[in-house]
């Protein structure tokens, strides 16, 4: 069976700023870890090319990395127009981060209804598995549902775990909703 024909998934990744979004995207995309990212000033695009094995689909995914900085709030909706997904993302060792989603979520509902979004908490090498953490996974599961999210995943861009998972799977429920 051949593949289908190219597709292109727009996908925006927000958050407040510090969660871990361009240390994600780079190392999804140039598959390393960048200890110390500079602030994003507004906006970086990554571009990733991936194949869907269970439909055979070949995607480029089209990634927004938006600067979490509240002074880039003016800017940040014009670059939600036409998102087919979202990944909405926190800082698993600061609750607030996490509260936070909220408004990120009304601010993208302002201008479009993506057809997929999922729910990151990065930094689990932050994380003492023994001792309470700061976000639980309950917690977790729950904004998920507040922010009517496919799936809660939590990751680490050190370590570069979850990080594929996420992607793939933003993109798997686009291609699902879409057809």
């Amino acid at each position: 069976m051949s593949h289908h024909l190219d597709r292109l998934y727009k996908i925006c990744i927000v958050g407040d700023g510090a969660v871990g979004k361009t240390t994600i995207l780079h190392q999804y995309v140039d598959d390393k870890f960048v200890e110390d990212t500079k602030v994003t000033i507004g906006t970086n695009l990554f571009i990733k090319r991936i194949t869907i094995p269970e439909i055979n689909t070949r995607v480029t995914l089209q990634i927004w990395d938006l600067g979490g900085q509240e002074r880039f709030f003016a800017v940040r909706p014009n670059f939600y127009a036409g998102a087919h997904g979202i990944l909405y993302t926190f800082d698993l060792t600061r609750f607030y981060s996490l509260i936070n989603l909220k408004k990120w979520k009304d601010e993208i509902d302002r201008v479009v209804k993506p057809f997929a979004s999922i729910l990151i908490g990065n930094k689990t090498d932050l994380i003492d598995h023994d001792r309470t953490r700061p976000v639980s996974k309950e917690e977790g599961r729950k904004a998920k549902e507040d922010l009517n999210a496919c799936c809660y995943i939590e990751t680490s861009a050190k370590e570069n775990i979850g990080i594929d998972k996420a992607f793939f799977r933003v993109a798997k429920e686009i291609f699902k909703s879409k057809h």
